[in-house]
């Protein structure tokens, strides 16, 4: 081409300079695109050619647990009613390859999905824990997948975010996208689906094929699952700062200021009545003092008119912040706790609007408990106290504080899950109808490679069917619940 260019020149001036202009467009065009890009920097944003409008997500299916938390907001509720009569029907332990303790377990068609650090998606057949298939990805899968459309999705350390066949296991696609690879899980909306990597960056797929739909750069790695909410994505990343894209194109909605802790590497942020409610790696609470009721009213306001008159002199654990334009929010009642070497799990959402979070134990024992804040109201109204007499040994659904548990919310129960459910095993179901906790047993199939550091979180139940479903110590465990 340029010897061309060369002989063009020598031509003369007017031949020479058509033939040099048209060979000069015809260099443009037909360079391969990866040669400019490489000589180019990276832009901060890439928007497609065609602006497609933002897909939205469908409810999901009756009987079905299809992605982190159920839903793309993270609310951890379903509308099923569950018996209380908790049975193991089978157990699946993953050794040698091991399970991340935050991977939960995904239903849909009928099959249970859990990916392993040893990199294989195993599909188990929900009713009785026979494996359907199993796939081996290029690097090891650290986070939860999601399904829909006859695809079950995940992406893996090997940089690489895959869909395969539900029914068959058979690979349909693989988009190879982040050096540093994947330690999230996807949300997954009509059409596309939304991860971040640890390369910074923030994409959004399709999912008919698997192609770049758009992507976003930050600063620092993205280890938190995102969420999802009227036509934006939040997530937090390692530069400490929430982010909110729009995800029709992938442009920046805002970016929040830095918010205190060590690192949002936990989890996924909650969406629910305008707000984000995430939880970095940090210590501190908004409460009542020791020896006081944590549902007291008058103790909470006094608390919250503290925080109110001078949020600085509090050291606090929780961020509240509105969705829309991405500033700090009303702060409310919250306490750390129920976890180790980590941030504090997520709350759900009940049956009546509630987000059950950690609390004390009235009046503020070391037992730690749960409670039900009214988010309008910025404090908790209830406490899930058992009215019936202690049951032997560990009272079920309380823990310590520094011990990881996760909340799952049905139509009648909290499920408060235990990481390591042989080891104190506060495990249990408190039912918002009798108020009772019920002990849910530990169901381990075996503790080989099993360790107690709790340094990897902990995973929230997963309900489909009428059947509960729970990783604990690398084992896979379902159980009925009539």
């Amino acid at each position: 081409m340029f010897t061309i260019l060369f002989q063009a020149r020598a031509w003369g001036v007017g031949r020479g300079k058509k033939l040099f202009y048209f060979l000069l467009v015809a260099l443009f065009i037909f360079i391969p695109s990866e040669t400019l890009s490489a000589q180019t920097p990276e832009p901060r944003v890439f928007l497609p050619l065609i602006v497609k409008p933002d897909p939205g997500a469908a409810p999901p299916v009756a009987g079905e647990w299809p992605q982190v938390q159920r839903d793309p907001q993270h609310t951890g509720f379903t509308p099923e009613i569950l018996g209380t009569n908790f049975n193991v029907a089978w157990a699946h332990a993953f050794q040698p390859d091991k399970v991340y303790p935050q991977v939960q377990p995904i239903v849909y068609d009928s099959k249970v999905f859990v990916g392993t650090e040893g990199g294989k998606m195993v599909a188990f057949h929900a009713a009785n824990g026979n494996i359907a298939w199993t796939f081996t990805a290029g690097g090891p899968i650290l986070a939860s997948a999601a399904a829909g459309d006859g695809k079950v999705y995940f992406a893996a350390m090997d940089g690489a975010v895959y869909a395969v066949n539900a029914a068959s296991g058979a690979q349909v696609w693989k988009t190879s996208l982040s050096r540093k690879g994947f330690s999230t899980a996807p949300v997954l909306l009509t059409g596309m689906l939304l991860l971040g990597g640890r390369d910074g960056n923030f994409y959004a797929l399709n999912t008919a094929d698997g192609s770049v739909r758009w992507q976003y750069r930050v600063p620092a790695p993205v280890l938190q699952t995102a969420a999802w909410d009227g036509g934006r994505v939040y997530f937090g990343a390692m530069d400490m700062r929430v982010y909110a894209l729009n995800t029709a194109d992938g442009s920046l909605a805002w970016q929040s200021a830095k918010i205190p802790g060590m690192a949002f590497k936990d989890y996924w942020p909650v969406v629910y009545q305008g707000k984000v409610f995430v939880r970095a790696m940090a210590m501190g609470e908004l409460g009542v003092p020791p020896g006081t009721n944590p549902a007291d009213t008058g103790a909470q306001q006094a608390a919250l008119n503290g925080y109110d008159s001078n949020p600085s002199a509090y050291e606090v654990s929780l961020a509240v912040l509105d969705a829309a334009t991405g500033q700090a929010a009303p702060m409310v009642i919250h306490y750390h706790g129920q976890t180790m070497n980590g941030a504090t799990a997520p709350p759900c959402v009940d049956r009546d609007g509630y987000l059950v979070m950690p609390a004390p134990r009235a009046p503020r024992e070391y037992l730690s408990g749960w409670g039900r804040l009214d988010v309008s109201r910025r404090m908790l109204v209830d406490l899930l106290e058992d009215t019936g007499p202690p049951p032997p040994d560990y009272t079920p659904g309380y823990g310590n504080p520094d011990e990881n548990m996760s909340l799952t919310c049905t139509g009648n129960l909290i499920l408060a899950m235990h990481t390591q459910e042989f080891n104190a095993n506060f495990t249990g179901a408190f039912n918002l109808d009798t108020r009772r906790w019920t002990l849910i047993p530990a169901g381990h199939a075996t503790q080989q490679m099993s360790t107690n550091t709790q340094g990897g979180g902990s995973n929230p139940a997963s309900v489909a069917g009428g059947m509960v479903f729970h990783i604990s110590l690398h084992n896979l465990i379902a159980r009925t619940t009539q």
